[in-house]
């Protein structure tokens, strides 16, 4: 019971603190659903312009700032399709979309991901990121498993009990925080992926497990105290996204190589002596900096982590995001 009433006042004091956006001519989860359909059917087409674009729109692709005409997905895209996960923040007026789409050959998928936001039905920002295959996101990928693991997420438990979306802006506040005292219980079938990949540890130099790795909730994360926090905040499915840039190295694993975040140093001096021991018997991409452009996306409910997608795209090192000026 005290630790109840320990907890009512923060969850309170959270609730106060959302951003919320307000307008006369709102969208229901059925209007943002067909603003998203809008988007993608106008890639298919290459007409940006066909868009409910507001009079000033800020937009990005692949961190990117431009015009929708000068990006690459109007372009290159030629079929899209029904996401395979979709967060609507109605409160918001926001969105998250993920799927594959194809780039003319549709034997080789390509995964498109974006955030919009929506005022009076008109779209106001627009953050796309595509990714092509794993030096992309710095390890991971498989657009071929991403519609059978997302799936899931899009029929949760009818009988689930549903956070809160005072608890929703905690879980998503946590996820880049350096220091935070609120703490994440992990559900037994929690679903981690990245990029649409099953993760699994491929060892130091290749000789790890093949067995998909749970979801955890390190002590010793990746952080950053500028992170977008709470971009889309589905109060129906339980999903949370948020945002952070993260600075880390591009290490040699064998004959691939995967982005590790500073933060996670002794992951960095382990491939570093491996480095070492092997050097010179074979080619191996020299470690160099980066940084990783992170939309996460968590699923919440029945009071415990669901699901996790760790997406990054990568960039050079020392980088912010346009997103915070």
């Amino acid at each position: 019971m005290l630790s109840s009433l320990l907890v009512m006042p923060l969850l309170a004091v959270a609730a106060a603190a959302l951003p919320t956006t307000r307008s006369t001519d709102t969208c229901d989860r059925q209007c943002m659903t067909g603003i998203v359909s809008q988007l993608l059917l106008s890639m298919e087409s290459h007409d940006p312009y066909s868009l409910p674009l507001a009079t000033t729109y800020r937009a990005t692709e692949n961190s990117h700032p431009a015009a929708l005409g000068m990006m690459t997905a109007w372009h290159t895209i030629t079929k899209t399709g029904t996401p395979s996960l979709l967060a609507i923040d109605t409160t918001n007026q926001t969105a998250y979309f993920a799927l594959d789409v194809s780039e003319g050959n549709d034997a080789v998928q390509t995964i498109l991901r974006g955030r919009i936001a929506v005022v009076s039905q008109h779209i106001t920002e627009i953050e796309l990121f595509i990714n092509r295959f794993r030096g992309d996101h710095g390890f991971s990928f498989s657009s071929e498993e991403l519609p059978a693991n997302y799936a899931p997420l899009m029929g949760p438990p009818t009988n689930r009990t549903k956070a809160s979306r005072a608890q929703l802006w905690q879980v998503s506040n946590t996820v880049f925080s350096e220091k935070t005292t609120y703490n994440i219980s992990v559900g037994d079938s929690c679903v981690f992926t990245e990029m649409g990949w099953n993760i699994v540890d491929p060892g130091t130099n290749g000789n790890g497990s093949t067995t998909p790795l749970s979801c955890i909730w390190p002590d010793a994360h990746p952080y950053d105290n500028n992170a977008r926090v709470a971009l889309v905040i589905d109060e129906e499915l339980g999903f949370v996204v948020q945002s952070g840039m993260i600075p880390g190295m591009v290490e040699p694993y064998s004959n691939i190589s995967a982005f590790i975040p500073d933060a996670l140093s002794v992951a960095q001096v382990a491939q570093d002596d491996w480095v070492k021991l092997v050097q010179g018997e074979f080619p191996l991409p020299a470690p160099m900096p980066a940084t990783g452009d992170t939309l996460e996306v968590l699923q919440f409910y029945d009071g415990k982590l669901q699901a996790m997608q760790i997406n990054v795209y990568l960039s050079g090192p020392n980088q912010t995001s346009s997103w915070l000026y």
